[in-house]
């Protein structure tokens, strides 16, 4: 208990850390002195620091905190389920489908503000119902079938991506970026759609009595009075609902799902109590920095945060299965 409760006080600062020095860099820097005196003054002002503090940063990294934190805990989340932790946010299908929506926006030539959100979201929205529906048996839902339909769910729309993609034209630069996870150009409009994520993060923590006992099988939690049918169908739709919200802001941006709440299992060990805590915050706070590296690394220029994480999250997990392969503790 001392090293979980002197952990997530480490958590909180790194996060509050990673917060303030992500607003505070980029192609102008905001000295220390000005963040606590744009912070105080309010939006008002009208003075270059105030200007990128409140407009262009502030909703920039505030985007950045929610999607890695939504990422983290789906990812949590559906490891749980799946007991597999290899599963991550994008295994149900439903960023295919947002990543699909996207591109019909984009190929219908639609203002990138809503209506790219929107119809991300309802792609996504889409292919969870069609996802969901289809692994439904007998009232039951099969989280085998479901895997797979998600795995062919993404195949078919990953083609359909690509046609559109080819007949695009003009608009194929702006959505390879975004199909490669941006927060470029981000507004205090993307931050609105995104506060939902914010009761969904926390709503997984109402379960984990029941994600703790599920590790040990369904029929040995039907065993020990676990409603499973209805507690898998709620955390399926908690973690689909958050990677389709997080997408449909941000574009698809890999490994962060998967890395997150694989590292704090091998940090804290299974208890969901924990790792879902853990996930909501390092993922935060990874992701903040990931975009800052985004932004800063071939500043003025900058490059989709989705580069950032792969190229730092593949090899750091194949560092950590070496290691768990090799049975050394983390």
């Amino acid at each position: 208990m001392k090293r979980w409760i002197s952990f997530s006080l480490f958590l909180a600062v790194f996060a509050v850390f990673s917060f303030v020095i992500s607003v505070c860099l980029g192609s102008v820097n905001i000295p220390l002195k000005e963040f606590f005196s744009v912070l105080s003054s309010g939006p008002g002002r009208q003075d270059p620091f105030n200007v990128i503090f409140w407009q262009v940063r502030l909703p920039r990294v505030i985007l950045a905190c929610l999607v890695g934190a939504s990422l983290s805990v789906a990812g949590a989340i559906l490891q749980g389920l799946f007991l597999n932790p290899l599963a991550d946010p994008y295994v149900t299908g439903v960023s295919s489908g947002a990543a699909l929506g996207a591109t019909v926006a984009f190929f219908l030539h639609l203002s990138p503000i809503p209506w790219l959100s929107i119809f991300a979201l309802l792609g996504g929205f889409l292919t969870l119902f069609f996802v969901y529906s289809f692994s439904r048996e007998r009232g039951r839902v099969n989280i085998y079938i479901l895997l797979l339909a998600g795995v062919a769910v993404s195949s078919l729309f990953s083609a359909l991506v690509s046609v559109l993609m080819v007949k695009s034209g003009k608009d194929l630069h702006a959505l390879i970026f975004w199909l490669l996870g941006s927060f470029s150009g981000r507004s205090w409009s993307e931050v609105k759609m995104a506060l939902f994520l914010i009761p969904l993060s926390f709503m997984p923590l109402l379960y984990v009595a029941e994600m703790n006992i599920l590790l040990q099988g369904e029929e040995r939690a039907l065993e020990l009075g676990v409603e499973v049918e209805r507690v898998k169908k709620i955390l399926f739709l908690v973690a689909a609902v958050l990677t389709a919200l997080a997408v449909s802001v941000s574009g698809i941006i890999g490994f962060i799902g998967l890395v997150v709440p694989h590292l704090a299992r091998l940090i804290l060990g299974p208890d969901h109590r924990k790792v879902i805590l853990t996930s909501l915050l390092l993922g935060a706070s990874i992701m903040c920095l990931s975009d800052l590296v985004a932004r800063v690394a071939f500043a003025p220029s900058e490059m989709p945060v989705g580069i950032v994480t792969s190229f730092f999250g593949a090899p750091f997990f194949i560092y950590l299965l070496r290691r768990r392969k090799s049975g050394q503790s983390f």
